[in-house]
């Protein structure tokens, strides 16, 4: 069984280690139109932070392995060819031989089993933390999605903006040919649109860089995404939780909570396995022998146990657990540090949602009574009562954009929540 053990993390070792970069070779393009679950789907494998993450993981794997060799047989071949001029002769005599010895650790009082629980806690810890990993890309993956289609229609609000202004600052234009308003007029509506056009142009220069942030994230720098289509949110319509329940779920789920549980763990293990590392081994051995010269003394084999008790180690002992002491210290430290960290994290994310409640609120109410506007200038412009529908429609744009700024990070927040509740989020994405 043990062999069966080592072979599977030798093969997990060998597979973190390339897949990733395969992938990322890989991988096909992204689809188009591209929904938010095709790209979440990518939070899962192939981008590098997700590769150092089971980096990390891979090592700590080889760690356990190498842990596990420590009390392994051991086993050599001595081939000593030798020449020696006895006492008792003047002329060189034929002194070499050959030896084959075996040793195996029967019992260390518990220094191996120490470092392979701190091994194992190890182990424990980083998968947690690669599964954390991911879940922070599923985060940004889904922000910088919504961001794209924010910047869709933060562009289409200024855009039709600047064409109104442009409308104006036209018929002002002629209007000024005609000699019936003066240079000064003219030069502000003029400034007014171009400032409007300035604001034009770095909407549309964020829509690309947005997507280029999206491309990234997705492990897809060549492949710009190009259509978006708005999900469907089912988190508006959840209840705001209570805080107190919320934490003690946290408390007891959070992925990046509990790997540094593990990793105190592992550090306690360490300083026990630490103070034994000098200490006494109860050894088996074998030797066999061939001599070309026969002495007394020499044997053709021999086996037996040997019991070592050191007495002195020149202080190792303790300068390691002294180091090991304060790395247990830090992992503490950071464990407290996160509980506190976390317990922020949820009361500020609990009142978001509340705010951003109300402000859904006043949103729907402002999208409204724009819509309505809007359909009302829209009646009057098709009876030919009104010229123009642009200022209704930059409005309403802009209500638009407002509204699903905001709808938008309150389903960021319900993922952060469901993240720090110990939720894992992403999913294996098919290749």
């Amino acid at each position: 069984m043990r062999v069966f053990s080592r072979v599977n993390k030798l093969l997990l070792v060998m597979f973190i280690a390339v897949s990733f970069f395969v992938e990322t070779a890989t991988g096909e393009a992204l689809p188009n139109p591209l929904t938010l679950d095709q790209a979440l789907s990518y939070a899962a494998t192939g981008h590098p932070n997700l590769s150092l993450a089971d980096a990390q993981l891979a090592f700590a794997v080889s760690r356990k392995l190498q842990v596990e060799t420590i009390n392994n047989i051991d086993a050599y071949i001595e081939l000593a060819p030798y020449a020696a001029i006895p006492s008792t002769n003047n002329d060189f005599v034929n002194d070499s031989y050959a030896r084959l010895s075996v040793t195996k650790t029967l019992y260390d009082f518990g220094y191996s089993a120490s470092l392979e629980d701190s091994a194992d806690e190890d182990i424990s810890s980083q998968q947690l933390l690669a599964a954390a990993t991911r879940n922070k890309q599923y985060i940004i993956i889904m922000q910088r999605y919504f961001n794209v289609i924010l910047a869709d229609l933060h562009f289409s609000a200024v855009d039709e903006e600047m064409t109104i202004l442009y409308v104006k600052y036209d018929k002002l234009l002629e209007r000024h040919s005609l000699g019936m308003i003066s240079d000064v007029i003219l030069m502000e509506a003029e400034s007014i649109y171009r400032e409007a056009a300035d604001r034009r142009t770095a909407s549309e220069k964020n829509q690309f860089s947005s997507r280029q942030r999206l491309a990234i994230a997705l492990n897809k720098p060549e492949d710009i995404p190009a259509d978006l289509i708005r999900p469907q949110l089912p988190q508006l319509e959840l209840t705001i939780p209570e805080l107190a329940g919320l934490l003690d779920k946290a408390l007891m789920g959070n992925l990046t909570i509990t790997a540094l549980q593990h990793a105190v763990r592992a550090n306690k293990a360490a300083l026990a396995a630490s103070k034994q590392e000098y200490g006494p081994t109860l050894l088996a051995g074998l030797e066999l022998n061939k001599y070309d010269r026969q002495l007394r003394g020499r044997n053709d084999a021999s086996i037996g146990f040997n019991l070592r008790i050191p007495f002195a180690n020149g202080s190792r002992t303790q300068a390691k657990s002294a180091r090991i002491v304060s790395v247990l210290s830090a992992s503490q430290a950071r464990y407290d540090q996160a509980k506190f960290a976390l317990r922020q994290q949820l009361s500020d994310l609990i009142s978001k949602l509340e705010i951003l409640k109300f402000k859904r609120e006043s949103d729907e109410q402002r999208l409204d009574s724009r819509g309505l506007t809007l359909d009302k200038n829209r009646a009057r412009y098709e009876l030919e009562m009104q010229t123009t529908l642009g200022s209704s429609m930059a409005r309403y744009t802009e209500a638009e954009w407002m509204s699903a700024k905001n709808d938008f990070e309150v389903a960021t927040i319900w993922a952060q929540i469901d993240t720090l509740t110990g939720k894992k989020l992403y999913q294996q994405k098919d290749n």
